[in-house]
Protein backbone atom coordinates (compact mmCIF):
# COMPACT_ATOMS: atom_id res chain seq x y z
CA UNK A 1 0.00 0.00 0.00
CA UNK A 2 2.39 2.29 0.92
CA UNK A 3 4.60 1.80 -2.24
CA UNK A 4 1.26 2.35 -4.45
CA UNK A 5 0.78 5.77 -2.36
CA UNK A 6 4.74 6.64 -2.92
CA UNK A 7 3.92 5.76 -6.98
CA UNK A 8 0.88 8.16 -6.51
CA UNK A 9 2.77 11.14 -4.70
CA UNK A 10 5.59 10.28 -7.60
CA UNK A 11 3.24 10.84 -10.41
CA UNK A 12 1.19 13.72 -9.25
CA UNK A 13 4.62 15.39 -8.34
CA UNK A 14 6.23 14.94 -11.97
CA UNK A 15 2.78 16.71 -13.45
CA UNK A 16 2.77 19.18 -11.24
CA UNK A 17 6.67 19.54 -12.46
CA UNK A 18 5.16 18.92 -16.13
CA UNK A 19 2.95 22.03 -15.80
CA UNK A 20 5.42 24.47 -14.09
CA UNK A 21 7.52 23.76 -17.19
CA UNK A 22 4.66 24.60 -19.55
CA UNK A 23 4.04 27.33 -17.72
CA UNK A 24 7.96 28.30 -17.79
CA UNK A 25 7.65 28.27 -21.47
CA UNK A 26 4.94 30.11 -22.15
CA UNK A 27 6.01 32.84 -19.71
CA UNK A 28 9.52 32.97 -21.88
CA UNK A 29 7.11 32.93 -25.07
CA UNK A 30 5.23 35.37 -23.84
CA UNK A 31 8.17 37.54 -22.99
CA UNK A 32 10.10 36.77 -26.03
CA UNK A 33 7.01 38.05 -28.21
CA UNK A 34 6.86 41.25 -26.16
CA UNK A 35 10.86 41.62 -26.94
CA UNK A 36 10.73 40.96 -30.50
CA UNK A 37 7.79 43.35 -31.27
CA UNK A 38 9.50 46.58 -30.04
CA UNK A 39 12.88 45.75 -30.95
CA UNK A 40 14.38 44.47 -27.81
CA UNK A 41 15.67 40.70 -28.85
CA UNK A 42 19.38 40.36 -29.99
CA UNK A 43 20.18 38.68 -32.71
CA UNK A 44 21.61 35.88 -30.54
CA UNK A 45 18.32 35.43 -28.57
CA UNK A 46 16.66 35.27 -32.33
CA UNK A 47 18.64 32.41 -33.37
CA UNK A 48 18.18 30.51 -30.40
CA UNK A 49 14.25 30.79 -30.40
CA UNK A 50 14.41 30.01 -34.26
CA UNK A 51 16.81 26.89 -33.01
CA UNK A 52 14.45 25.67 -29.97
CA UNK A 53 11.44 26.03 -32.79
CA UNK A 54 13.06 23.64 -34.80
CA UNK A 55 15.01 24.97 -37.40
CA UNK A 56 18.10 23.58 -38.49
CA UNK A 57 21.03 26.04 -37.85
CA UNK A 58 24.43 25.02 -38.22
CA UNK A 59 27.80 25.52 -35.77
CA UNK A 60 29.30 29.07 -36.07
CA UNK A 61 26.65 30.43 -38.01
CA UNK A 62 26.19 34.15 -36.96
CA UNK A 63 23.45 36.89 -37.20
CA UNK A 64 24.70 40.18 -37.44
CA UNK A 65 21.18 42.15 -36.49
CA UNK A 66 17.78 41.18 -34.56
CA UNK A 67 16.30 42.49 -37.90
CA UNK A 68 15.98 39.15 -39.63
CA UNK A 69 12.97 37.06 -40.30
CA UNK A 70 12.98 33.71 -41.20
CA UNK A 71 9.86 32.00 -41.65
CA UNK A 72 8.96 30.18 -38.81
CA UNK A 73 5.75 28.53 -40.28
CA UNK A 74 7.10 25.27 -41.00
CA UNK A 75 10.46 25.10 -39.02
CA UNK A 76 11.60 21.89 -40.40
CA UNK A 77 11.53 23.11 -44.08
CA UNK A 78 14.53 25.51 -43.18
CA UNK A 79 18.34 24.44 -43.17
CA UNK A 80 21.03 27.08 -42.83
CA UNK A 81 24.74 25.60 -42.49
CA UNK A 82 27.93 26.13 -40.74
CA UNK A 83 30.04 29.23 -40.90
CA UNK A 84 27.16 31.35 -42.24
CA UNK A 85 27.02 35.18 -42.11
CA UNK A 86 23.57 36.92 -42.02
CA UNK A 87 23.28 40.23 -42.78
CA UNK A 88 20.25 42.95 -41.64
CA UNK A 89 17.22 43.05 -43.63
CA UNK A 90 17.90 39.30 -44.82
CA UNK A 91 14.03 37.49 -45.42
CA UNK A 92 14.42 33.57 -45.48
CA UNK A 93 11.26 31.59 -46.91
CA UNK A 94 9.94 28.44 -46.65
CA UNK A 95 6.17 29.68 -48.29
CA UNK A 96 4.62 32.60 -49.81
CA UNK A 97 0.62 33.95 -49.93
CA UNK A 98 0.32 34.40 -53.11
CA UNK A 99 -2.32 30.98 -53.29
CA UNK A 100 -4.55 34.19 -51.96
CA UNK A 101 -5.17 35.42 -55.01
CA UNK A 102 -5.90 32.84 -56.83
CA UNK A 103 -8.25 32.00 -53.94
CA UNK A 104 -10.00 34.84 -54.90
CA UNK A 105 -10.92 34.24 -58.64
CA UNK A 106 -10.62 30.22 -58.64
CA UNK A 107 -12.33 29.54 -55.61
CA UNK A 108 -9.92 26.59 -54.47
CA UNK A 109 -7.37 27.30 -51.52
CA UNK A 110 -3.99 25.76 -52.77
CA UNK A 111 -1.44 25.70 -50.33
CA UNK A 112 2.06 25.89 -50.66
CA UNK A 113 5.71 24.72 -49.33
CA UNK A 114 9.21 23.94 -50.35
CA UNK A 115 12.54 23.38 -48.39
CA UNK A 116 15.05 25.65 -48.55
CA UNK A 117 18.50 25.38 -48.27
CA UNK A 118 21.43 27.50 -47.10
CA UNK A 119 24.90 25.44 -47.86
CA UNK A 120 28.36 26.11 -45.33
CA UNK A 121 30.27 29.21 -45.37
CA UNK A 122 27.67 31.46 -47.11
CA UNK A 123 27.67 34.89 -46.48
CA UNK A 124 24.14 36.63 -47.37
CA UNK A 125 24.16 40.40 -48.02
CA UNK A 126 21.64 42.90 -46.67
CA UNK A 127 18.58 43.11 -47.36
CA UNK A 128 18.64 40.25 -49.49
CA UNK A 129 15.60 37.95 -50.08
CA UNK A 130 16.10 34.00 -49.73
CA UNK A 131 12.40 32.30 -51.86
CA UNK A 132 11.37 29.10 -50.78
CA UNK A 133 12.83 25.61 -52.56
CA UNK A 134 15.44 28.04 -53.17
CA UNK A 135 19.08 25.59 -52.53
CA UNK A 136 22.02 27.80 -51.90
CA UNK A 137 25.60 25.78 -52.24
CA UNK A 138 28.64 25.95 -50.05
CA UNK A 139 31.02 28.76 -50.17
CA UNK A 140 29.08 31.42 -51.81
CA UNK A 141 28.95 35.08 -51.57
CA UNK A 142 25.22 36.83 -51.74
CA UNK A 143 25.32 40.83 -53.07
CA UNK A 144 22.82 42.98 -50.50
CA UNK A 145 19.50 43.15 -52.22
CA UNK A 146 19.41 39.75 -54.15
CA UNK A 147 16.46 38.32 -54.60
CA UNK A 148 17.32 34.70 -54.60
CA UNK A 149 15.03 31.56 -56.14
CA UNK A 150 16.22 27.96 -57.68
CA UNK A 151 19.55 26.14 -57.40
CA UNK A 152 22.62 28.10 -56.42
CA UNK A 153 26.17 26.12 -57.08
CA UNK A 154 29.06 26.11 -54.84
CA UNK A 155 31.86 28.79 -54.91
CA UNK A 156 30.36 31.35 -56.89
CA UNK A 157 29.38 35.18 -55.89
CA UNK A 158 26.04 36.10 -56.93
CA UNK A 159 24.08 38.91 -56.96
CA UNK A 160 20.85 40.77 -58.24
CA UNK A 161 17.54 40.60 -58.79
CA UNK A 162 16.98 37.99 -60.05
CA UNK A 163 19.98 36.68 -58.20
CA UNK A 164 22.76 34.91 -61.16
CA UNK A 165 26.38 34.05 -61.03
CA UNK A 166 28.28 37.20 -61.41
CA UNK A 167 31.50 35.34 -60.89
CA UNK A 168 33.32 32.35 -59.60
CA UNK A 169 34.92 32.37 -56.24
CA UNK A 170 38.29 32.09 -57.51
CA UNK A 171 37.94 35.16 -59.79
CA UNK A 172 36.15 37.08 -56.69
CA UNK A 173 39.13 35.50 -54.49
CA UNK A 174 41.59 37.30 -57.47
CA UNK A 175 40.21 40.81 -57.36
CA UNK A 176 40.52 40.91 -53.91
CA UNK A 177 44.28 39.71 -53.98
CA UNK A 178 44.67 42.95 -56.15
CA UNK A 179 43.23 45.73 -54.41
CA UNK A 180 44.13 44.11 -50.92
CA UNK A 181 46.97 46.68 -50.87
CA UNK A 182 45.45 49.49 -52.60
CA UNK A 183 42.93 49.72 -50.03
CA UNK A 184 45.17 49.41 -46.94
CA UNK A 185 47.28 52.40 -48.29
CA UNK A 186 43.76 54.48 -48.30
CA UNK A 187 42.54 53.40 -45.37
CA UNK A 188 46.56 54.53 -44.16
CA UNK A 189 46.15 57.91 -46.07
CA UNK A 190 42.71 58.97 -45.50
CA UNK A 191 43.28 58.26 -41.67
CA UNK A 192 46.50 60.72 -41.90
CA UNK A 193 43.73 63.30 -43.54
CA UNK A 194 41.45 63.08 -40.81
CA UNK A 195 43.38 62.64 -37.72
CA UNK A 196 47.02 63.88 -38.48
CA UNK A 197 48.51 61.26 -37.27
CA UNK A 198 49.39 57.98 -38.58
CA UNK A 199 47.54 55.02 -37.67
CA UNK A 200 48.41 52.38 -35.18
CA UNK A 201 48.26 49.06 -36.62
CA UNK A 202 45.56 48.10 -34.15
CA UNK A 203 43.65 51.34 -36.41
CA UNK A 204 44.58 49.36 -39.46
CA UNK A 205 42.40 46.94 -38.44
CA UNK A 206 42.11 43.55 -40.92
CA UNK A 207 45.02 44.78 -42.96
CA UNK A 208 47.24 43.21 -40.07
CA UNK A 209 48.91 40.22 -42.35
CA UNK A 210 50.26 42.33 -44.82
CA UNK A 211 52.94 43.67 -42.30
CA UNK A 212 53.11 41.82 -38.99
CA UNK A 213 55.45 39.78 -37.50
CA UNK A 214 54.80 36.19 -37.65
CA UNK A 215 54.09 34.86 -33.68
CA UNK A 216 51.46 34.95 -31.34
CA UNK A 217 52.24 37.72 -29.45
CA UNK A 218 52.72 40.34 -32.01
CA UNK A 219 49.14 39.64 -32.29
CA UNK A 220 48.27 39.87 -28.51
CA UNK A 221 50.76 42.94 -28.43
CA UNK A 222 48.65 44.98 -30.92
CA UNK A 223 45.40 43.64 -29.94
CA UNK A 224 44.65 42.12 -33.52
CA UNK A 225 40.94 41.12 -33.33
CA UNK A 226 41.35 37.25 -34.95
CA UNK A 227 37.97 36.02 -33.25
CA UNK A 228 36.18 36.74 -36.56
CA UNK A 229 32.46 36.22 -36.25
CA UNK A 230 31.46 33.13 -38.02
CA UNK A 231 35.23 31.59 -38.37
CA UNK A 232 37.16 29.64 -36.19
CA UNK A 233 40.15 31.37 -34.93
CA UNK A 234 42.33 28.22 -34.31
CA UNK A 235 42.26 28.12 -37.97
CA UNK A 236 42.39 32.24 -38.77
CA UNK A 237 45.87 32.01 -36.45
CA UNK A 238 46.74 28.53 -37.39
CA UNK A 239 46.76 29.78 -41.44
CA UNK A 240 48.20 32.52 -41.22
CA UNK A 241 51.39 31.80 -39.04
CA UNK A 242 51.65 28.76 -41.80
CA UNK A 243 51.00 31.08 -45.05
CA UNK A 244 54.99 31.87 -45.64
CA UNK A 245 56.23 35.52 -45.48
CA UNK A 246 54.93 39.01 -44.98
CA UNK A 247 54.00 41.19 -48.01
CA UNK A 248 56.24 43.81 -46.24
CA UNK A 249 58.79 42.89 -43.44
CA UNK A 250 57.80 45.49 -40.83
CA UNK A 251 54.96 48.31 -40.19
CA UNK A 252 57.64 50.50 -41.01
CA UNK A 253 57.73 49.37 -44.13
CA UNK A 254 54.59 49.61 -45.07
CA UNK A 255 53.91 53.14 -43.81
CA UNK A 256 57.18 54.29 -45.70
CA UNK A 257 55.00 52.45 -49.14
CA UNK A 258 51.67 53.84 -47.90
CA UNK A 259 53.44 57.53 -47.45
CA UNK A 260 54.49 57.73 -51.42
CA UNK A 261 52.96 59.61 -53.87
CA UNK A 262 53.13 56.75 -56.79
Amino acid sequence: MLELVSHYDLLIFLQKLQRIGELKYEINRSLYLFKRRFGLVTAEEYKKHLIAKGIKIGKKTRFFSHNIVIDEQRPWMIEIGNYCKILAGVVILQHDYSRSVLRRVYGEVIGESRKTVIGDNVFIGMNSIILMGSHVGNNVIIGAGSVVSGNIPDNVVIAGCPAHVIRTLDEQYNIRKKRYITEAKETFIEFKKAYGREPTITEMGSFWPLYLEKNVESLRKNHIFTNLSGDDEEEVIDFWLKSGQSLFCSYDEFKEFASTKK
